[in-house]
């Protein structure tokens, strides 16, 4: 094990990271703050080491970008660590001011700091590297976010630390991380097949998780100090892991086995489509997550004996079912190399996958089965979920224009540019627009169809007219694609060399995938106004016999009102003549 500068520099960069993560953790969900002071974060010490610690690590990440931008051979990397900077800027910016909700972007921002320089390492491993880069990049912000959290709570008060929320959330973290770090971390492992020094030190990271997480039961200061030391210990090893290139990085493989991680070689037929699945890590693990807990906090309602539809169990469950198929079928893998399927795909999650997720009513049913916290108690789950919609960022995105401009925009932003090109041969730019585009749509059809209700819900003709308007958009998108006369990534697909490739006519399967873009982007728009048709329908029909219930038992406010208003207009009549 050699010490060079550029070790040290990226260890302090992200043992700065982890503390800073950490410390916004802990303050945030971890302390037991109750009274006036739940989730107010002015004053707390932990948010002062946050704020040093974002400093540290950024003057660490910018000493990176000097040392690798000097070398004419690293220009990803640099660019990488470049995007690390301005994600932790953006964390040192926004936790300058100590609330639950900038403490809500700073963690947000801290995290996708670590993303950058992992999903860029992870293309020096050409084979397989799609997997093994989601599994990498979901093991370090799991492991970080384990060793943070135990090293910032040697710094909470002796009463604070021995406070039954916080062990039993610092075990309840633990393990659910610690789990995370061992599947992941294993998977990248068992993918490359060979224990060279790389995997060695993915196993001692394995390690440290799973002694951390048992530790959690111990509660004693000396194995919380043990704890943080073995966080320490592995983060070094995650660095360890980033600087020592695993065997088989200098394998000759097609161009497209390097591009993506793996080959593209049979002809998309509809049985391969269907057929040819190559599991999405990210997509999957986020799948399994959404649906445990759904059905989870569905079980802790029907103990309490309350009544869940199973109608919206069985859309959450199914929209999620569909983002699978889509990510990790034979669709999500032709994806990057067929303009037609890619189209398909990015209009699943948007149109189809998106709309059926906002009927399940996921918020809607972590507030019924939540309880709330009494005034003296410490803010739990449900307090976080109604903060966290509260923010300005929330309200921003749920705003109708905004929203709008999201969902129809973004089509032209991704594919009329070169953004398209690029995701191609970057896995986590493509895996970023697959989640931006399920996101903008679970938004966009949240305000029209949408269980859960927004801030400021939208009436029935406001709605229509988001239905209405966003229609043009997605047959104007549809059109210009069917008249396009070049070939989006036309030198990138060729490269490929498969003969099917040129056998489909790049020309007309864009021509395809335009008309997908037409027809699919208006069908669920339909599908969505006929929803919204029937709910306005379904709830004057009920508004109707609740007014005709009070009037029949007479204790309708307006109609009591007005009563009211004409006898008073009478009596004024009367003391007038």
């Amino acid at each position: 094990m050699q010490l060079t500068a550029q070790t040290v520099g990226i260890f302090v960069a992200w043992l700065a990271t982890l503390v800073t993560l950490g410390a916004w953790t802990t303050a945030t969900f971890l302390r037991p703050s109750t009274g006036d002071r739940r989730l107010v974060l002015k004053g707390d010490p932990l948010v002062r080491v946050a704020q040093a610690s974002s400093v540290v690590a950024l003057l660490a990440i910018a000493s990176q970008i000097v040392q690798t931008s000097h070398d004419g051979s690293a220009s990803a990397p640099s660019t990488g660590w470049l995007f690390t900077g301005i994600m932790m800027g953006g964390a040192l910016l926004v936790g300058l001011l100590p609330r639950f909700e900038t403490a809500l972007y700073a963690l947000a921002l801290g995290t996708m700091s670590l993303i950058a320089p992992v999903a860029v390492r992870e293309t020096v491993v050409p084979r397989n590297h799609d997997i093994t880069g989601d599994a990498t990049v979901v093991a370090i912000v799991a492991f970080t976010v384990l060793a943070g959290i135990w090293v910032c709570s040697l710094m909470l008060r002796p009463d604070e630390r021995r406070h039954p929320v916080v062990i039993w959330r610092l075990r309840f973290t633990s393990l659910v991380a610690a789990a995370v770090v061992v599947v992941c971390d294993l998977t990248t492992v068992l993918i490359r097949g060979d224990i060279d020094t790389n995997a060695t030190w993915h196993l001692v990271r394995i390690a440290c998780a799973v002694v951390i997480a048992a530790l959690s039961f111990a509660g004693s200061r000396v194995t919380t100090f043990l704890a943080a030391v073995l966080g320490v210990f592995g983060q070094f090893a995650a660095v360890q892991t980033l600087l020592i290139i695993p065997h088989g990085t200098d394998e000759v493989l097609p161009v497209d086995a390097r591009a993506f991680g793996y080959s593209v070689a049979n002809s998309p037929t509809l049985h391969n489509l269907a057929l040819e699945w190559r599991i999405n890590l990210f997509f999957l693990g986020v799948a399994v997550a959404a649906i445990a807990v759904y059905l989870v906090l569905v079980a802790q309602l029907k103990r309490r004996g309350d009544h869940w539809s199973s109608g919206r169990t069985f859309a959450w469950v199914l929209g999620w079912l569909i983002v699978v198929f889509l990510t990790s079928s034979g669709v999500g893998r032709y994806a990057p190399a067929v303009f037609s399927v890619h189209m398909f795909m990015n209009l699943g999650l948007n149109m189809l996958a998106a709309m059926i997720l906002v009927l399940g009513g996921f918020m809607t049913l972590v507030l019924r089965a939540t309880p709330a916290r009494r005034a003296g108690e410490p803010a739990g789950l449900r307090e976080w979920v109604t903060a966290s919609m509260h923010t300005r960022f929330v309200a921003l995105m749920y705003n109708p224009i905004i929203a709008l401009v999201f969902m129809t925009g973004t089509y032209y932003v991704f594919y009329l540019t070169s953004l398209y090109v690029d995701s191609l041969q970057g896995h986590w730019l493509h895996q970023y627009f697959y989640l931006h585009f399920l996101v903008t749509g679970y938004i966009f059809y949240g305000l029209i169809i949408g269980v859960d209700q927004p801030l400021h819900p939208l009436p029935h003709i406001g709605k229509l007219g988001l239905i209405i308007g966003a229609m043009p958009f997605h047959a104007f998108f549809g059109v210009i694609l069917m008249g396009k006369q070049n070939v989006f990534a036309e030198a990138f697909l060729k490269s490929l060399g498969h003969p099917w490739l040129e056998g489909r006519g790049l020309m007309h399967d864009q021509w395809v995938g335009g008309t997908i873009a037409w027809a699919g982007g208006e069908f669920p728009l339909v599908i969505a106004l006929i929803a919204l048709l029937t709910q306005w329908s379904r709830q004057d029909s009920k508004e109707g016999r609740r007014i005709d219930r009070h009037l029949d038992a007479g204790t309708d406010q307006s109609y009591d009102a007005y009563n009211d208003m004409l006898s008073q207009l009478a009596e004024r009549d009367r003391s007038k003549g």
